[in-house]
């Protein structure tokens, strides 16, 4: 009673502290309850997969959406590695995604060094040109892509497959502005050691871009892996094909082989998880780093 004659506003301002703690307290787990929420709604389907793989097909068509196998079989997984020829897809992908990695990140680098530190006429224009290509979608490049592997005799070959992407507009992009964030004094000292162009293209500024080299690799390495359309276009040869067509023809002659397919798109998803938990620390760094100077 003697607080509150003392100070009659005591009382309502300790009300009201209260009650900004327990509305933030409430916002906090409000947030964190939707946080879940999309985490788990993301995960649900790999582990609806992952669970799928397991089943046999008669536990498949009774319970299709039960994430525990009842029993679990690792038949499926031979199914997709012996008659589903995984063996095979995985190779041929394998050797596009390598293919296309390796290259795309020297044609690139390259490109982006020349954008960001030499100066020649119509730089800008040239380098706008090819930021303007990001605003095609894929269809659109589709046929005329196709026609000129076909007029080149480049259809059921692997450098038909893996030609177009060589290069990317992106990748440019991405190291351009990494390129632009190194200090030129650098780039000076190398020179005055006697290092050309190229010299302090690959001694000095590629190791100094490895954080956006990992991170170009890293989107270069999913894009190839799950590249569908373009593969299936371009190949007729089911020897030659990649695991995403692969996948395609698990079936048998009546019926599509549901636990096959999932068990093989378990196997497909392994690199992709184990590759960005690698790599995850250079993704965010090299983006970061990045910036959006030019």
């Amino acid at each position: 009673m003697a607080r509150t004659l003392s100070d009659p506003g005591g009382g309502a301002k300790e009300q009201n502290r209260l009650l900004l703690v327990a509305t933030k307290r409430s916002f906090t787990i409000i947030v964190y309850a939707l946080l879940i929420a999309l985490a788990f709604s993301m995960i649900f389907p790999y582990l609806w997969m992952l669970a799928n793989s397991f089943k046999s097909r008669t536990d498949f068509f009774t319970n299709p959406y039960s994430v525990i196998p009842m029993p679990p079989t690792l038949s499926t997984y031979y199914d997709a590695l012996t008659i589903g020829r995984m063996g095979v897809y995985l190779g041929n992908s394998i050797l596009y995604a390598a293919a296309v990695l390796v290259v795309q990140l020297f044609i690139d680098s390259l490109a982006a060094y020349s954008f960001a530190r030499v100066d020649f006429p119509g730089r800008e224009a040239l380098f706008l040109a090819v930021l303007a290509t990001l605003m095609l979608p894929g269809s659109v490049t589709l046929i005329p892509t196709f026609l000129i592997a076909h007029g080149l005799g480049l259809t059921n070959t692997f450098t038909g497959v893996v030609l177009p992407g060589f290069a990317g507009a992106f990748g440019i992009f991405l190291l351009r502005q990494f390129f632009l964030n190194i200090p030129r004094e650098l780039e000076d000292a190398a020179r005055i050691d006697g290092s050309g162009f190229f010299g302090t293209y690959w001694r000095i500024m590629l190791p100094l871009a490895k954080p956006a080299m990992v991170t170009l690799g890293v989107f270069i390495f999913l894009n190839e892996w799950s590249s569908f359309v373009w593969p299936l276009i371009i190949l007729s040869d089911w020897k030659k094909y990649p695991v995403t067509v692969g996948i395609a023809l698990f079936r048998d002659v009546n019926q599509i082989n549901w636990p096959a397919v999932f068990a093989g798109s378990t196997i497909v998803s392994f690199p992709i998880v184990i590759l960005f938990v690698l790599a995850q620390e250079y993704i965010i760094g090299g983006i970061s780093l990045s910036g959006l100077k030019g």
